[in-house]
């Protein structure tokens, strides 16, 4: 464990994204700087993120469960292959991330959208 390091986490990231690595970085920092901007532009107008974010974990949520269906398919494994209990939790986990990437982004959106439509009014 003295060897997991930075160096050996980007290494073994490389190894198994390739070259959807930076792609992936540049659009996690993009998202990241894009809600921390949406968050305080809808709080400079005073609104509260309540439905911004109830909007997202409903997107997210919806995109998690078509993922959930859908995973098995992208492993290239059939539906007879999950058998227990910890195959069900991988899958459920693989799943989040293309529900997790989709809240992100909606959240992202509707955070911009409430704060231009309140600096509208």
């Amino acid at each position: 464990m003295e060897d997991f390091n930075p160096v050996t986490l980007y290494f073994i990231l490389h190894e198994t994204i390739g070259s959807w690595l930076w792609p992936l970085v540049v659009f996690a920092a993009t998202l990241v700087v894009g809600i921390l901007v949406g968050t305080i532009r809808l709080r400079r107008a005073g609104r509260s993120p309540k439905r911004p974010v109830m909007a997202a974990l409903a997107g997210g949520t919806l995109a998690t469960a078509v993922a959930l269906l859908l995973t098995p398919g992208w492993t290239l494994a059939d539906f007879g292959s999950l058998t227990g209990p910890i195959d069900y939790l991988l899958t459920l986990l693989l799943a989040l991330v293309p529900g997790a990437i989709v809240g992100a982004v909606l959240l992202l959106a509707a955070l911009n959208r409430c704060a231009a439509k309140a600096a509208k009014a």
